[in-house]
């Protein structure tokens, strides 16, 4: 017995030999070993259906995670995901957004893990998962997500990121691609791609279809011979275009859905008539202003002659170049390249009148029949930043804009940056025919400006109407266009209504530069659909999911100019049709439940970015709290040259003698106390919002409240609000409501804020955002980006909510606090609530430990507190004063039982 128990003991220390052995050189904090990594993907006439699998292992004796972290692009729909951990499946299910929402809140209730997967980027989006794997087990991931591919300059481009940040044993992309019209041309081509990896990408086509293969091995993998690190980090890109003839178009038919891509060739130019309106306040100052003269040159030489053009540069004042449009001959253009390369940034940010005076450049040429008869009216407008002098509500700028356009301009918005309120550009466009695109602030700025000019600088024809006759068809996709661009194309999609029906009768109608266009043609919808069986279409109904694709595009585009009624409608039909196709669309999102170890299960949902979410959510947010802190903002000085020169740095002293950045927005008469901030971080700031890349204070030691006031610096701890719902600020005049909701640590994770006078509340947690406006509820997360009512705005985890034209609150997330922002010179005496006393009468009482608020004296302590800049960290001294909750209010409790209860309401009896 004692022999088999050696034996055994034997065994066992062998196995765990072999254990060690295999481990070895491998770390308990590096990744797992990716065993494969394939991307699979069908393409039938634009459609691509993207299937990414990954097969991770854990080589340790030891629990790991495992982290399927992929990229995405954006026009892509998640449609299915899955993994397998452990040997057990499980399915992402697409849910309406705030059912799923919930979902996610009850996981992290109850004390389990969660997480939310969300990100954006430039073209592309994150989908990011990560889960436990037992000792020497496996795990495996599928996404799989659909897209449209549209046509931009001629070609149609698909995208895969590729960064595995390790050497893989079966790595592979494959792409199928089928285009019943025939393909004209195909390239594809890794940004990694060495010359020696050249001819691993491997391109075997036909007149009709074509199959894509990169299949490096690990050592082709390598950076070099001897290395381990891999060079696959990049894009692998495949562009194509297709055969085409100047028809009505080609249309594809399956299973009762139709396809119509409308894209003819050789037509003339249609001349433009383009008002380029250029953004030159102070914000557009250094790289950003020095990038548009650089794209601008560029735009300006390619412009054709027999287009017109006009040049108008804006601050709080507007500029012409000419008082009307002139003719792009040479002479013009040299004078007008003079022109742009005198612009220097200065001044506020007047968009109502920049967009107006355009908008009348264009009327007058065009009364002055300066212009030629049939052309083309385009406004290429380019800012970074909010309206903050003339006309500032974004509402009435919309209105003022659409009504002097009266739809005989298209107006195209471009946001430079990433402070633009992105939304308002975004539906400023839309009301006037166009479309908005961000122009992210890197180094190649300029080429995104002159890319985008290039998708509009050609039209070829106008007005295009698609007709389906006979009654043929129903819920058609839009079908109407103000303009057709070269190397572009149109799309409509729809059902075919009769089943018996043998021929589509399609006329596609248009103003061409001499003449009107009309084409018809006739669709034999057996022979198409016979066709489509015989090319072997990757999958059968991609015409109705195309169509589903479309329309769900285009109603979220409606939702974002419908109001009331009609904007509900819109969300609903939007909604049915993104879980009927399980699709992860804005207002969706796919549940996933991960298996634990310690059975219980980890809830992420993903989501679908909105343009403006730059940043990963923090997943981490669900556990922590808002802290609370207060900034007084007072007059600037008028005189502008300093702002190149700010002052020398002030000395520390025991009680915080502040640096004023000056000019920041001048023209608003605001000015932000700082401290000891270097001059290199100097920078205009927008009114609007919360100054982020000059000061961003962090939370203070232990006080939960800290106010900037005058020449001193004041921390105020309130010690005794535990668990308590508080009213902060009350202003009954303006009808302003603030409470904050107190947990145990005497810390804020909760902000209920009301509007009366707009009949508008906005619940604010760490988790989301929820809108009420008369009975209209939407939720948002900290990603998104949102403006409600010129009320409250949503723009890069950055909650701005205007109390009126002196006074906003400022909620960042990221950071987790709260900033209130007043003018100095302002005594808000009306104001009462837990805090709103410190906006009135407050002294410090200098060389004494004491203040005086309201005749009431607190005893402090002068301490220090550190905050952030964006070129580090810097300190300064602060006069910290702890106070019970009634202290500054007479002794009045300012305890409320609702987050969205008035302080002067009868309190609810309780049992």
């Amino acid at each position: 017995m004692d022999l088999w128990k050696s034996y055994a003991f034997l065994e066992i220390l062998l196995i765990n030999c072999c254990i060690v052995s295999l481990s070895h050189g491998i770390k308990e904090n590096e990744p797992m070993v990716i065993q494969s990594l394939n991307i699979d993907c069908r393409i039938t006439s634009r459609f691509a259906r993207t299937i990414i699998k990954t097969e991770l292992q854990n080589q340790l004796n030891m629990s790991r995670e495992a982290v399927f972290d992929v990229e995405l692009p954006k026009t892509a729909f998640i449609t299915n995901f899955s993994m397998t951990v452990g040997g057990v499946t499980t399915n992402g299910m697409v849910k309406e957004k705030a059912e799923a929402k919930m979902q996610f809140q009850k996981a992290v209730s109850k004390g389990q893990s969660a997480g939310l997967v969300q990100s954006t980027g430039r073209k592309m989006e994150h989908f990011k998962v990560t889960v436990n794997v037992a000792a020497f087990a496996n795990a495996i991931f599928v996404l799989t997500y659909e897209e449209l591919l549209k046509r931009y300059l001629g070609n149609y481009e698909l995208s895969f990121k590729v960064k595995p940040k390790q050497l893989i044993e079966n790595f592979q992309i494959n792409a199928h691609l089928v285009e019943p019209q025939g393909i004209r041309f195909l390239e594809a081509h890794g940004t990694f791609i060495t010359n020696e990896l050249t001819d691993v990408v491997q391109i075997n086509r036909t007149e009709k279809q074509a199959q894509i293969t990169f299949k490096p091995t690990m050592d082709q993998q390598r950076t070099c011979p001897e290395c381990t690190e891999t060079l696959l980090d990049g894009n692998f890109l495949i562009k194509y275009d297709v055969k085409r003839e100047n028809s009505a178009g080609n249309i594809q038919i399956a299973n009762g859905y139709f396809v119509h891509y409308f894209a003819p060739a050789s037509l003339q130019k249609v001349p433009k008539n383009v008002v380029f309106v250029i953004d030159h306040s102070g914000s557009m100052h250094g790289q950003k202003i020095k990038q548009t003269y650089e794209a601008f040159l560029k735009i300006l030489a390619d412009l054709p002659e027999e287009d017109h053009f006009g040049i108008l540069i804006f601050d709080d004042k507007v500029d012409k170049w000419q008082n009307t449009l002139v003719k792009a001959v040479p002479e013009n253009i040299i004078k007008a390249k003079e022109f742009v390369s005198k612009i220097s940034a200065r001044g506020g940010t007047d968009i109502d009148k920049a967009l107006l005076t355009a908008v009348k450049m264009l009327k007058h040429s065009s009364r002055s029949k300066l212009l030629p008869k049939i052309s083309t009216s385009i406004i290429l407008f380019l800012s970074d930043g909010e309206p903050t002098s003339g006309v500032t509500n974004h509402n009435e700028i919309i209105n003022n804009v659409k009504k002097t356009i009266e739809r005989q301009t298209t107006l195209y918005c471009l946001g430079f940056g990433n402070d633009v309120d992105f939304n308002f550009l975004e539906k400023l466009s839309l009301e006037n025919g166009g479309l908005a695109r961000r122009i992210y602030e890197d180094s190649d700025a300029a080429l995104q400006l002159q890319g985008f000019y290039n998708e509009v600088a050609n039209p070829l024809l106008l007005n295009v109407q698609l007709e389906y006759l006979d009654n043929s068809v129903s819920n058609l996709t839009q079908n109407n266009f103000r303009h057709y661009y070269q190397g572009s194309e149109i799309v409509v999609a729809g059902h075919i209504n009769n089943d018996i029906l043998e021929r589509l009768t399609t006329e596609v109608v248009g103003q061409g530069v001499s003449e009107q266009f009309s084409m018809n043609v006739e669709t034999n919808i057996t022979e198409v659909e016979e066709a489509t069986k015989e090319l072997h279409y990757i999958f059968g109904d991609f015409t109705e999911r195309l169509w589903a694709y479309l329309t769900i595009e285009q109603l979220l585009t409606q939702q974002i100019l419908a109001q009331g009624e009609n904007k509900e409608k819109i969300t609903k039909q939007a909604l049915e049709l993104s879980l009927k196709y399980n699709f992860v669309t804005p207002i969706t999102s796919m549940v996933v439940t991960a298996p634990e170890d310690n059975d219980e299960n980890k809830e992420f949902i993903a989501n679908k970015p909105k343009e403006g979410a730059m940043n990963d959510y923090d997943t981490e947010s669900s556990a922590k709290t808002l802290d609370l802190h207060y900034f007084v903002y007072s007059d600037f000085d008028d005189d502008q040259s300093s702002f190149d020169n700010p002052p020398a740095l002030m000395e520390r002293t025991d009680h915080f003698q502040p640096i004023l950045a000056k000019h920041i927005q001048s023209h608003v008469n605001m000015r932000i106390l700082a401290t000891h901030i270097p001059s290199q971080v100097f920078k205009r700031i927008l009114a609007t919002h919360i100054p982020s890349q000059v000061f961003k204070p962090s939370p203070i030691v232990d006080p939960q409240i800290t106010m900037i006031y005058s020449s001193w610096n004041m921390c105020l701890e309130i010690s005794d609000a535990q668990n308590d719902i508080l009213n902060l600020l009350h202003d009954e005049k303006a009808g302003i409501i603030l409470n904050g909701v107190m947990t145990k640590e005497n810390r804020f994770n909760r902000f209920g804020i009301i509007n009366k006078k707009s009949n508008l509340t906005v619940d604010v947690s760490v988790e989301n955002i929820t809108v009420t406006h008369d009975e209209d509820v939407k939720t948002y997360l900290w990603t998104s980006s949102f403006q409600e009512d010129g009320f409250v705005n949503l723009n890069g985890e950055i909650l701005t909510v205007t109390l009126d034209r002196n006074a906003l609150i400022v909620i960042s997330h990221k950071t987790q606090y709260l900033t209130f922002v007043a003018q100095n010179n302002l005594v808000l005496n009306e104001i009462s609530g837990q805090i709103g006393p410190l906006f009135g009468d407050v002294k410090l009482h200098e060389g004494t430990r004491e203040i005086a608020v309201q005749g009431k004296h607190f005893v402090g302590n002068s301490e220090m507190f550190c905050s952030v800049v964006s070129s580090g960290d810097f300190c300064g001294s602060c006069w910290k004063v702890s106070f019970k909750s009634n202290q500054l209010t007479n002794g009045t409790s300012v305890s409320i039982l609702n987050i969205f209860d008035s302080p002067h309401e009868k309190p609810l009896e309780t049992n």
